[in-house]
């Protein structure tokens, strides 16, 4: 029998260890969602995560290991890679209109992917490591999802011949994360509210139409 103020067994220590990062990685995303990585307070993820800062920098020794743990906790949660099924059992053009989708709702369901997105655009991609997941995630997007998905729609004649993945998938998704990560400017200079789902399902919608027609033969 256990009792309360006994020890924890150890067996159970790796379960307990595994929360605790979990709830750092947890608050620091929310943290560094609100201020990027510049702002981001190692003491405020500390007291939203109920640890102390010096545990905090046990697991992470600076601040730019915490992040880099953050991305790959991001990337290894990439929905597109979710849909792979779905993409071969559509036509080459519904496909394409659901890899767009699914890069919108990623965006919507995760307020912080904004962030990060124009963080690394700041710092050049520096917290992005060869050893990352992220690099080899977005490879299997290309190489799993786009790159067929192309290859059939220009063998059936719905889409030109010769089209890059690389290239598709970057216009792609940054016609869709320009939505998101302007929301701010956008509504100023145009009048419309990227931040309702009104104004996000419209993007949406336009970037479908735009890159159908620019995949059109």
């Amino acid at each position: 029998m256990v009792f309360l103020d006994d020890p924890l067994p150890d067996s159970r220590a790796p379960m307990k260890k595994s929360s605790t990062i979990d709830r750092i990685l947890y608050a620091a995303s929310a943290e560094i969602a609100l201020r990027g990585i510049d702002g981001a307070r190692v003491e405020k993820i500390a007291r939203d995560a109920g640890v102390t800062k010096q545990l905090v920098y046990h697991y992470f020794k600076t601040k730019d290991d915490l992040y880099r743990a953050v991305l790959e906790t991001v990337s290894r949660d990439m929905e597109i890679l979710s849909e792979v099924e779905a993409y071969r059992n559509h036509p080459p053009r519904d496909a394409i209109s659901l890899v767009i989708e699914t890069l919108f709702q990623g965006f919507m369901k995760h307020p912080e992917y904004r962030t990060f997105a124009l963080d690394q655009a700041l710092h050049e991609g520096e917290h992005i490591s060869v050893a990352s997941h992220y690099l080899p995630t977005m490879r299997i997007v290309l190489s799993e999802v786009v790159a067929p998905i192309l290859a059939r729609g220009e063998k059936e004649g719905v889409f030109k011949p010769g089209l890059d993945p690389h290239v598709v998938f970057w216009m792609i998704f940054n016609l869709t994360a320009g939505c998101f990560l302007n929301e701010k400017i956008m509504p100023e200079i145009s009048g419309i509210d990227f931040t309702s789902l009104n104004g996000i399902e419209s993007w949406r919608s336009i970037v479908t139409t735009f890159v159908l027609d620019a995949l059109r033969p």
